[in-house]
């Protein structure tokens, strides 16, 4: 059998997993059943470069609105745990790591993050951390 259930998309509604409306409800059942929820937060999601036919599930980042919102449905829905998609997964536009303004030899441009500092995502996901360990163990 399994030990719980994990979210991994970074995009809102993807799946219905993705979709934080559902997540109170999938911490109830599961723990009801002894079993672990893991929501997974994103800072947004863009992976038309390599899918550019999935424009549909593109979710602006909203210089960082958009990760908050889902830290605070994540730590809200009262986890096990919270996980983050991801930390250096440029494919699909979910990278928190440091970044800064770059355009390749090829023509690829990489985005920063302004307004937002280059490690802003790894500050942010600190402070939700911190949040999400003081509510849910009394850290």
């Amino acid at each position: 059998g399994f030990d719980g259930a994990y979210t991994y998309f970074a995009a809102e509604g993807f799946t219905p997993g993705s979709n934080p409306k559902s997540w109170p409800s999938a911490v109830r059942t599961l723990k009801s059943m002894g079993k672990l929820f893991v929501p997974a937060v994103g800072p947004g999601y863009d992976d038309t470069r390599v899918r550019p036919w999935n424009k549909h599930n593109i979710r602006d980042r909203k210089n960082g609105a958009y990760y908050d919102r889902m830290w605070e449905a994540a730590v809200g829905s009262n986890p096990h745990a919270v996980s983050v998609t991801s930390y250096n997964e440029w494919g699909e536009g979910t990278q928190i790591e440091p970044a800064v303004r770059y355009t390749s030899p090829s023509g690829i441009r990489y985005h920063d993050y302004y307004p937002e500092e280059p490690n802003g995502y790894l500050q942010k996901t600190q402070g939700w951390s911190n949040r999400f360990k003081e509510e849910s163990c009394g850290a």
